[in-house]
């Protein structure tokens, strides 16, 4: 690989804000030295500083006191975000924002004489709030086993035993935790496994703790634009919602047709597919679309255009006997489109197959059952894209040498590192037997029917999943995670055939485990970008998971007994949606309840099951091509993402695709090769910034005028303000159906 001249290098990634050369006067050779074309290399040097101080303290007062008390805040929120028609995570980058305020507060309130001199040891440093922000994020996730209980809560009225039910939470949050430790030298030392999901918050990192001087021009711009975000977000989230999805068609159709819902609507839940549409809100379009790779976008949005064409054409073909039911739609449903009775067909949470004689078959729509197709679509094209494209780097993982001899890994972020005491293996082993064993008491004690062996072979497909997704992750900024829910249904059906709660237990130990594993994984790499020790990195993860696991279960519980008829409804209303428990419940009724009858041979779906192998051949084609003609450009198709977003647009609020894909290129390739030193130095910024701005006003709309709080407060209706007893979605186009 080409070597950058060390003064070019220091020049990009000082802090400073200083530029001697505009960026539109940038010559040839100095556009070829700043460009970034090696994400991974030219990242780690260019946008990333390696600065260091080894004498910051981290494990502080004020990071105790921050830590847990936005751990507990962070876990509220995801809790209430789970249940919103739009669901969304509480970004990282917010809670690095409300972190930064409190934590340069408190350094400049608390005395530094005296015995409060131990509450401030001086000005509040990267180190610290770093370890708030890996503890805050750990906890701040609605946690898979939530869906489980507000299953149980929803569609069995099952009250789970707050203890047990905290216990299932926690056990299920830190098997993940053991994984990510194991495979840290594969999935987070190397250079190549970067990370683009933790770039933007390291760069915000930098700027706002390196950066000497409030007047640089990267702190600037980062408030400049968070303001003025932050200030418009109430225009589309509050005053004017039609432009959410400002839609031409639907302005002019004026909820006449349905057609023209389902294809240019979308700025409701579960309303349409947005094609066309005008999205003027950051809370739907989202900053990856500044710090994903162009490879990484283009595939995507390849898979976006085949997502219409699919969609319309299962609807409008009837195939699956579509017409019969809403074009979106996460429940079960009888042949007449009414809503499947559960219930029914169950005697002692078991399938009673002379219920179902009485009920009869069970139906998705259309476009949920493609979802859960592609969903198998591109696990099996994950599975076989990494490991004909990248089984060197990851062959590692698999042999376990790597516990005895190490692993030889050059890059300069883990070379600071290594100054720190590291964790040893035995620590994260330690923490995974311990999981295990709450997780194999609490199946018991809870009933659940997911007999010890099942667990075990469930922990070693998700391990092996890790590592395939984990890589891919790492390597494009892309994840695959979720899309595994179907697989594990899938797998634990067969393993046992008529038990949809133990079909829901055996997904959450499959697929949430490897979620987990996932985003501690990422949280090492952000440690290693700011240089935090390994042993306050174990830490604060281990700690933000107990606070989760608490505040999540008191938070649900509160959250179903004031809104449940709106979580049980299939559209939910603008603020409440049960999106989620639904998705959940109805692929355990259908999987774990009726797999042989939905899935099997001669059932509806059987080419569900079937298109796992289908995926699995997907990528061959390209590979062999590529090998044949490496120059062609076949090595760009990345057939697992292609596939996962042909089913993109199945759920949720749908207009801020166009806007999406147009952000994406003009940043990734326009800016990035037009002006190479603007982009180095900025747009990681602005990503943050849009970001944080976004999800402070959010945070701030949810409890004041959204009803987070208790009391909801609508903003009066007009023409830009419409209502849903107008028949009218947010976009103007006909509601769905509730």
């Amino acid at each position: 690989m080409k070597q950058f001249p060390s003064e070019k290098v220091e020049e990009v990634v000082s802090v400073d804000g200083k530029e001697s050369v505009d960026a539109e006067r940038v010559s040839d050779y100095e556009r070829e030295e700043y460009l970034v074309q090696d994400y991974a290399r030219d990242v780690a040097m260019k946008v990333l500083s390696t600065q260091d101080d080894p004498t910051e303290p981290a494990f502080t007062f004020r990071m105790l006191l921050l830590g847990f008390g936005l751990s507990a805040f962070g876990s509220v929120l995801a809790q209430i975000y789970y249940f919103k028609p739009q669901t969304v995570s509480v970004a990282t980058l917010f809670l690095l924002l409300v972190s930064y305020f409190l934590g340069n507060f408190m350094a400049w309130c608390i005395p530094r004489k005296g015995f409060l001199r131990y509450l401030n040891p001086g000005p509040f440093n990267i180190k610290e709030h770093t370890a708030i922000i890996i503890m805050s994020s750990t906890a701040a996730v609605s946690a898979t086993a939530s869906e489980i209980i507000a299953v149980d809560n929803l569609y069995y009225n099952n009250v789970l035993n707050p203890a047990l039910a905290i216990f299932m939470l926690f056990s299920s949050q830190l098997l993940g935790y053991g994984f990510a430790g194991i495979l840290r030298e594969f999935l987070v030392f190397p250079t190549q496994t970067w990370w683009p999901t933790v770039i933007t918050s390291a760069n915000v990192f930098q700027a706002l703790h390196y950066d000497k001087t409030l007047a640089s021009k990267r702190v600037r711009m980062f408030w400049a634009v968070f303001g003025a975000i932050a200030i418009w977000e109430i225009v589309p989230q509050y005053i004017f919602p039609v432009l959410t999805g400002f839609s031409i068609f639907c302005l002019a159709d004026n909820g006449r047709h349905d057609v023209m819902r389902n294809l240019f609507g979308g700025a409701s839940n579960n309303e349409g597919t947005g094609l066309l549409a005008a999205c003027f809100d950051w809370n739907y379009i989202g900053s990856s679309v500044l710090w994903q790779p162009l490879k990484t976008q283009v595939n995507q949005d390849i898979g976006l255009g085949l997502t219409y064409i699919f969609m319309m054409a299962l609807y409008y073909g009837n195939v699956w006997k579509a017409k019969n039911f809403p074009f979106m739609s996460q429940a079960l449903f009888y042949q007449n489109g009414t809503q499947y009775d559960q219930t029914l067909i169950l005697t002692n949470n078991v399938f009673d197959p002379v219920k179902y004689a009485e009920q009869g078959p069970a139906y998705f729509s259309a476009t949920n059952a493609w979802f859960l197709l592609v969903s198998n679509l591109a696990l099996g094209s994950c599975i076989v894209h990494v490991f004909l494209w990248n089984w060197k780097e990851i062959s590692g993982a698999f042999k376990f040498t790597h516990f005895r001899h190490g692993v030889e890994i050059d890059d300069p972020h883990y070379n600071k590192m290594k100054q720190y005491k590291p964790v040893p293996h035995w620590w994260f082993i330690a923490i995974f037997l311990a999981a295990f064993a709450v997780a194999q008491a609490t199946n018991y004690k809870g009933s659940s029917g997911l007999p010890w062996w099942a667990l075990i072979v469930l922990l070693i497909i998700c391990f092996i999943l890790t590592v395939i997704y984990g890589y891919l992750a790492a390597i494009t900024g892309f994840s695959l995670s979720w899309f595994g829910t179907g697989f594990f249904q899938m797998i634990v059906a067969f393993m046992l055939p008529g038990q949809p709660v133990a079909n829901m237990y055996g997904t959450l130990y499959g697929q949430h485990t490897m979620n987990q594993a996932l985003n501690l994984l990422g949280d090492f790499k952000l440690g290693q970008y700011t240089k935090l020790s390994p042993r306050m990195t174990f830490f604060c993860q281990i700690s933000g998971s107990v606070v989760g696991s608490i505040l999540n279960y008191i938070m649900l519980i509160n959250i179903i007994d004031n809104n449940r008829p709106a979580l049980l409804s299939i559209a939910g209303t603008r603020l409440w949606s049960g999106q989620n428990p639904q998705s959940y419940n109805s692929n355990a009724i259908s999987w774990g309840a009726l797999g042989p009858q939905m899935f099997g041979v001669g059932g509806t779906y059987v080419m569900v099951p079937v298109s796992l192998a289908i995926g699995v051949v997907l990528p061959l084609p390209f590979y062999f091509l590529h090998k044949k003609y490496p120059k062609a450009g076949f090595d760009y198709i990345i057939t697992p993402i292609i596939t996962q977003y042909s089913a993109w647009l199945t759920v949720g609020i749908n207009t801020s695709i166009t806007f999406s894909v147009i952000i994406g290129i003009f940043s990734q390739y326009y800016v990035r090769r037009r002006y190479p030193r603007w982009f180095t130095k900025y747009n990681y910024i602005v990503s943050g910034a849009l970001d944080g701005g976004t999800q402070v006003m959010i945070f701030i709309l949810s409890f004041a005028v959204f009803g987070a709080a208790g009391t909801a407060y609508a903003f009066p209706t007009w023409w830009g303000n419409p209502s849903l007893d107008q028949g009218l979605s947010a976009d103007r186009c006909k509601a769905p159906p509730s």
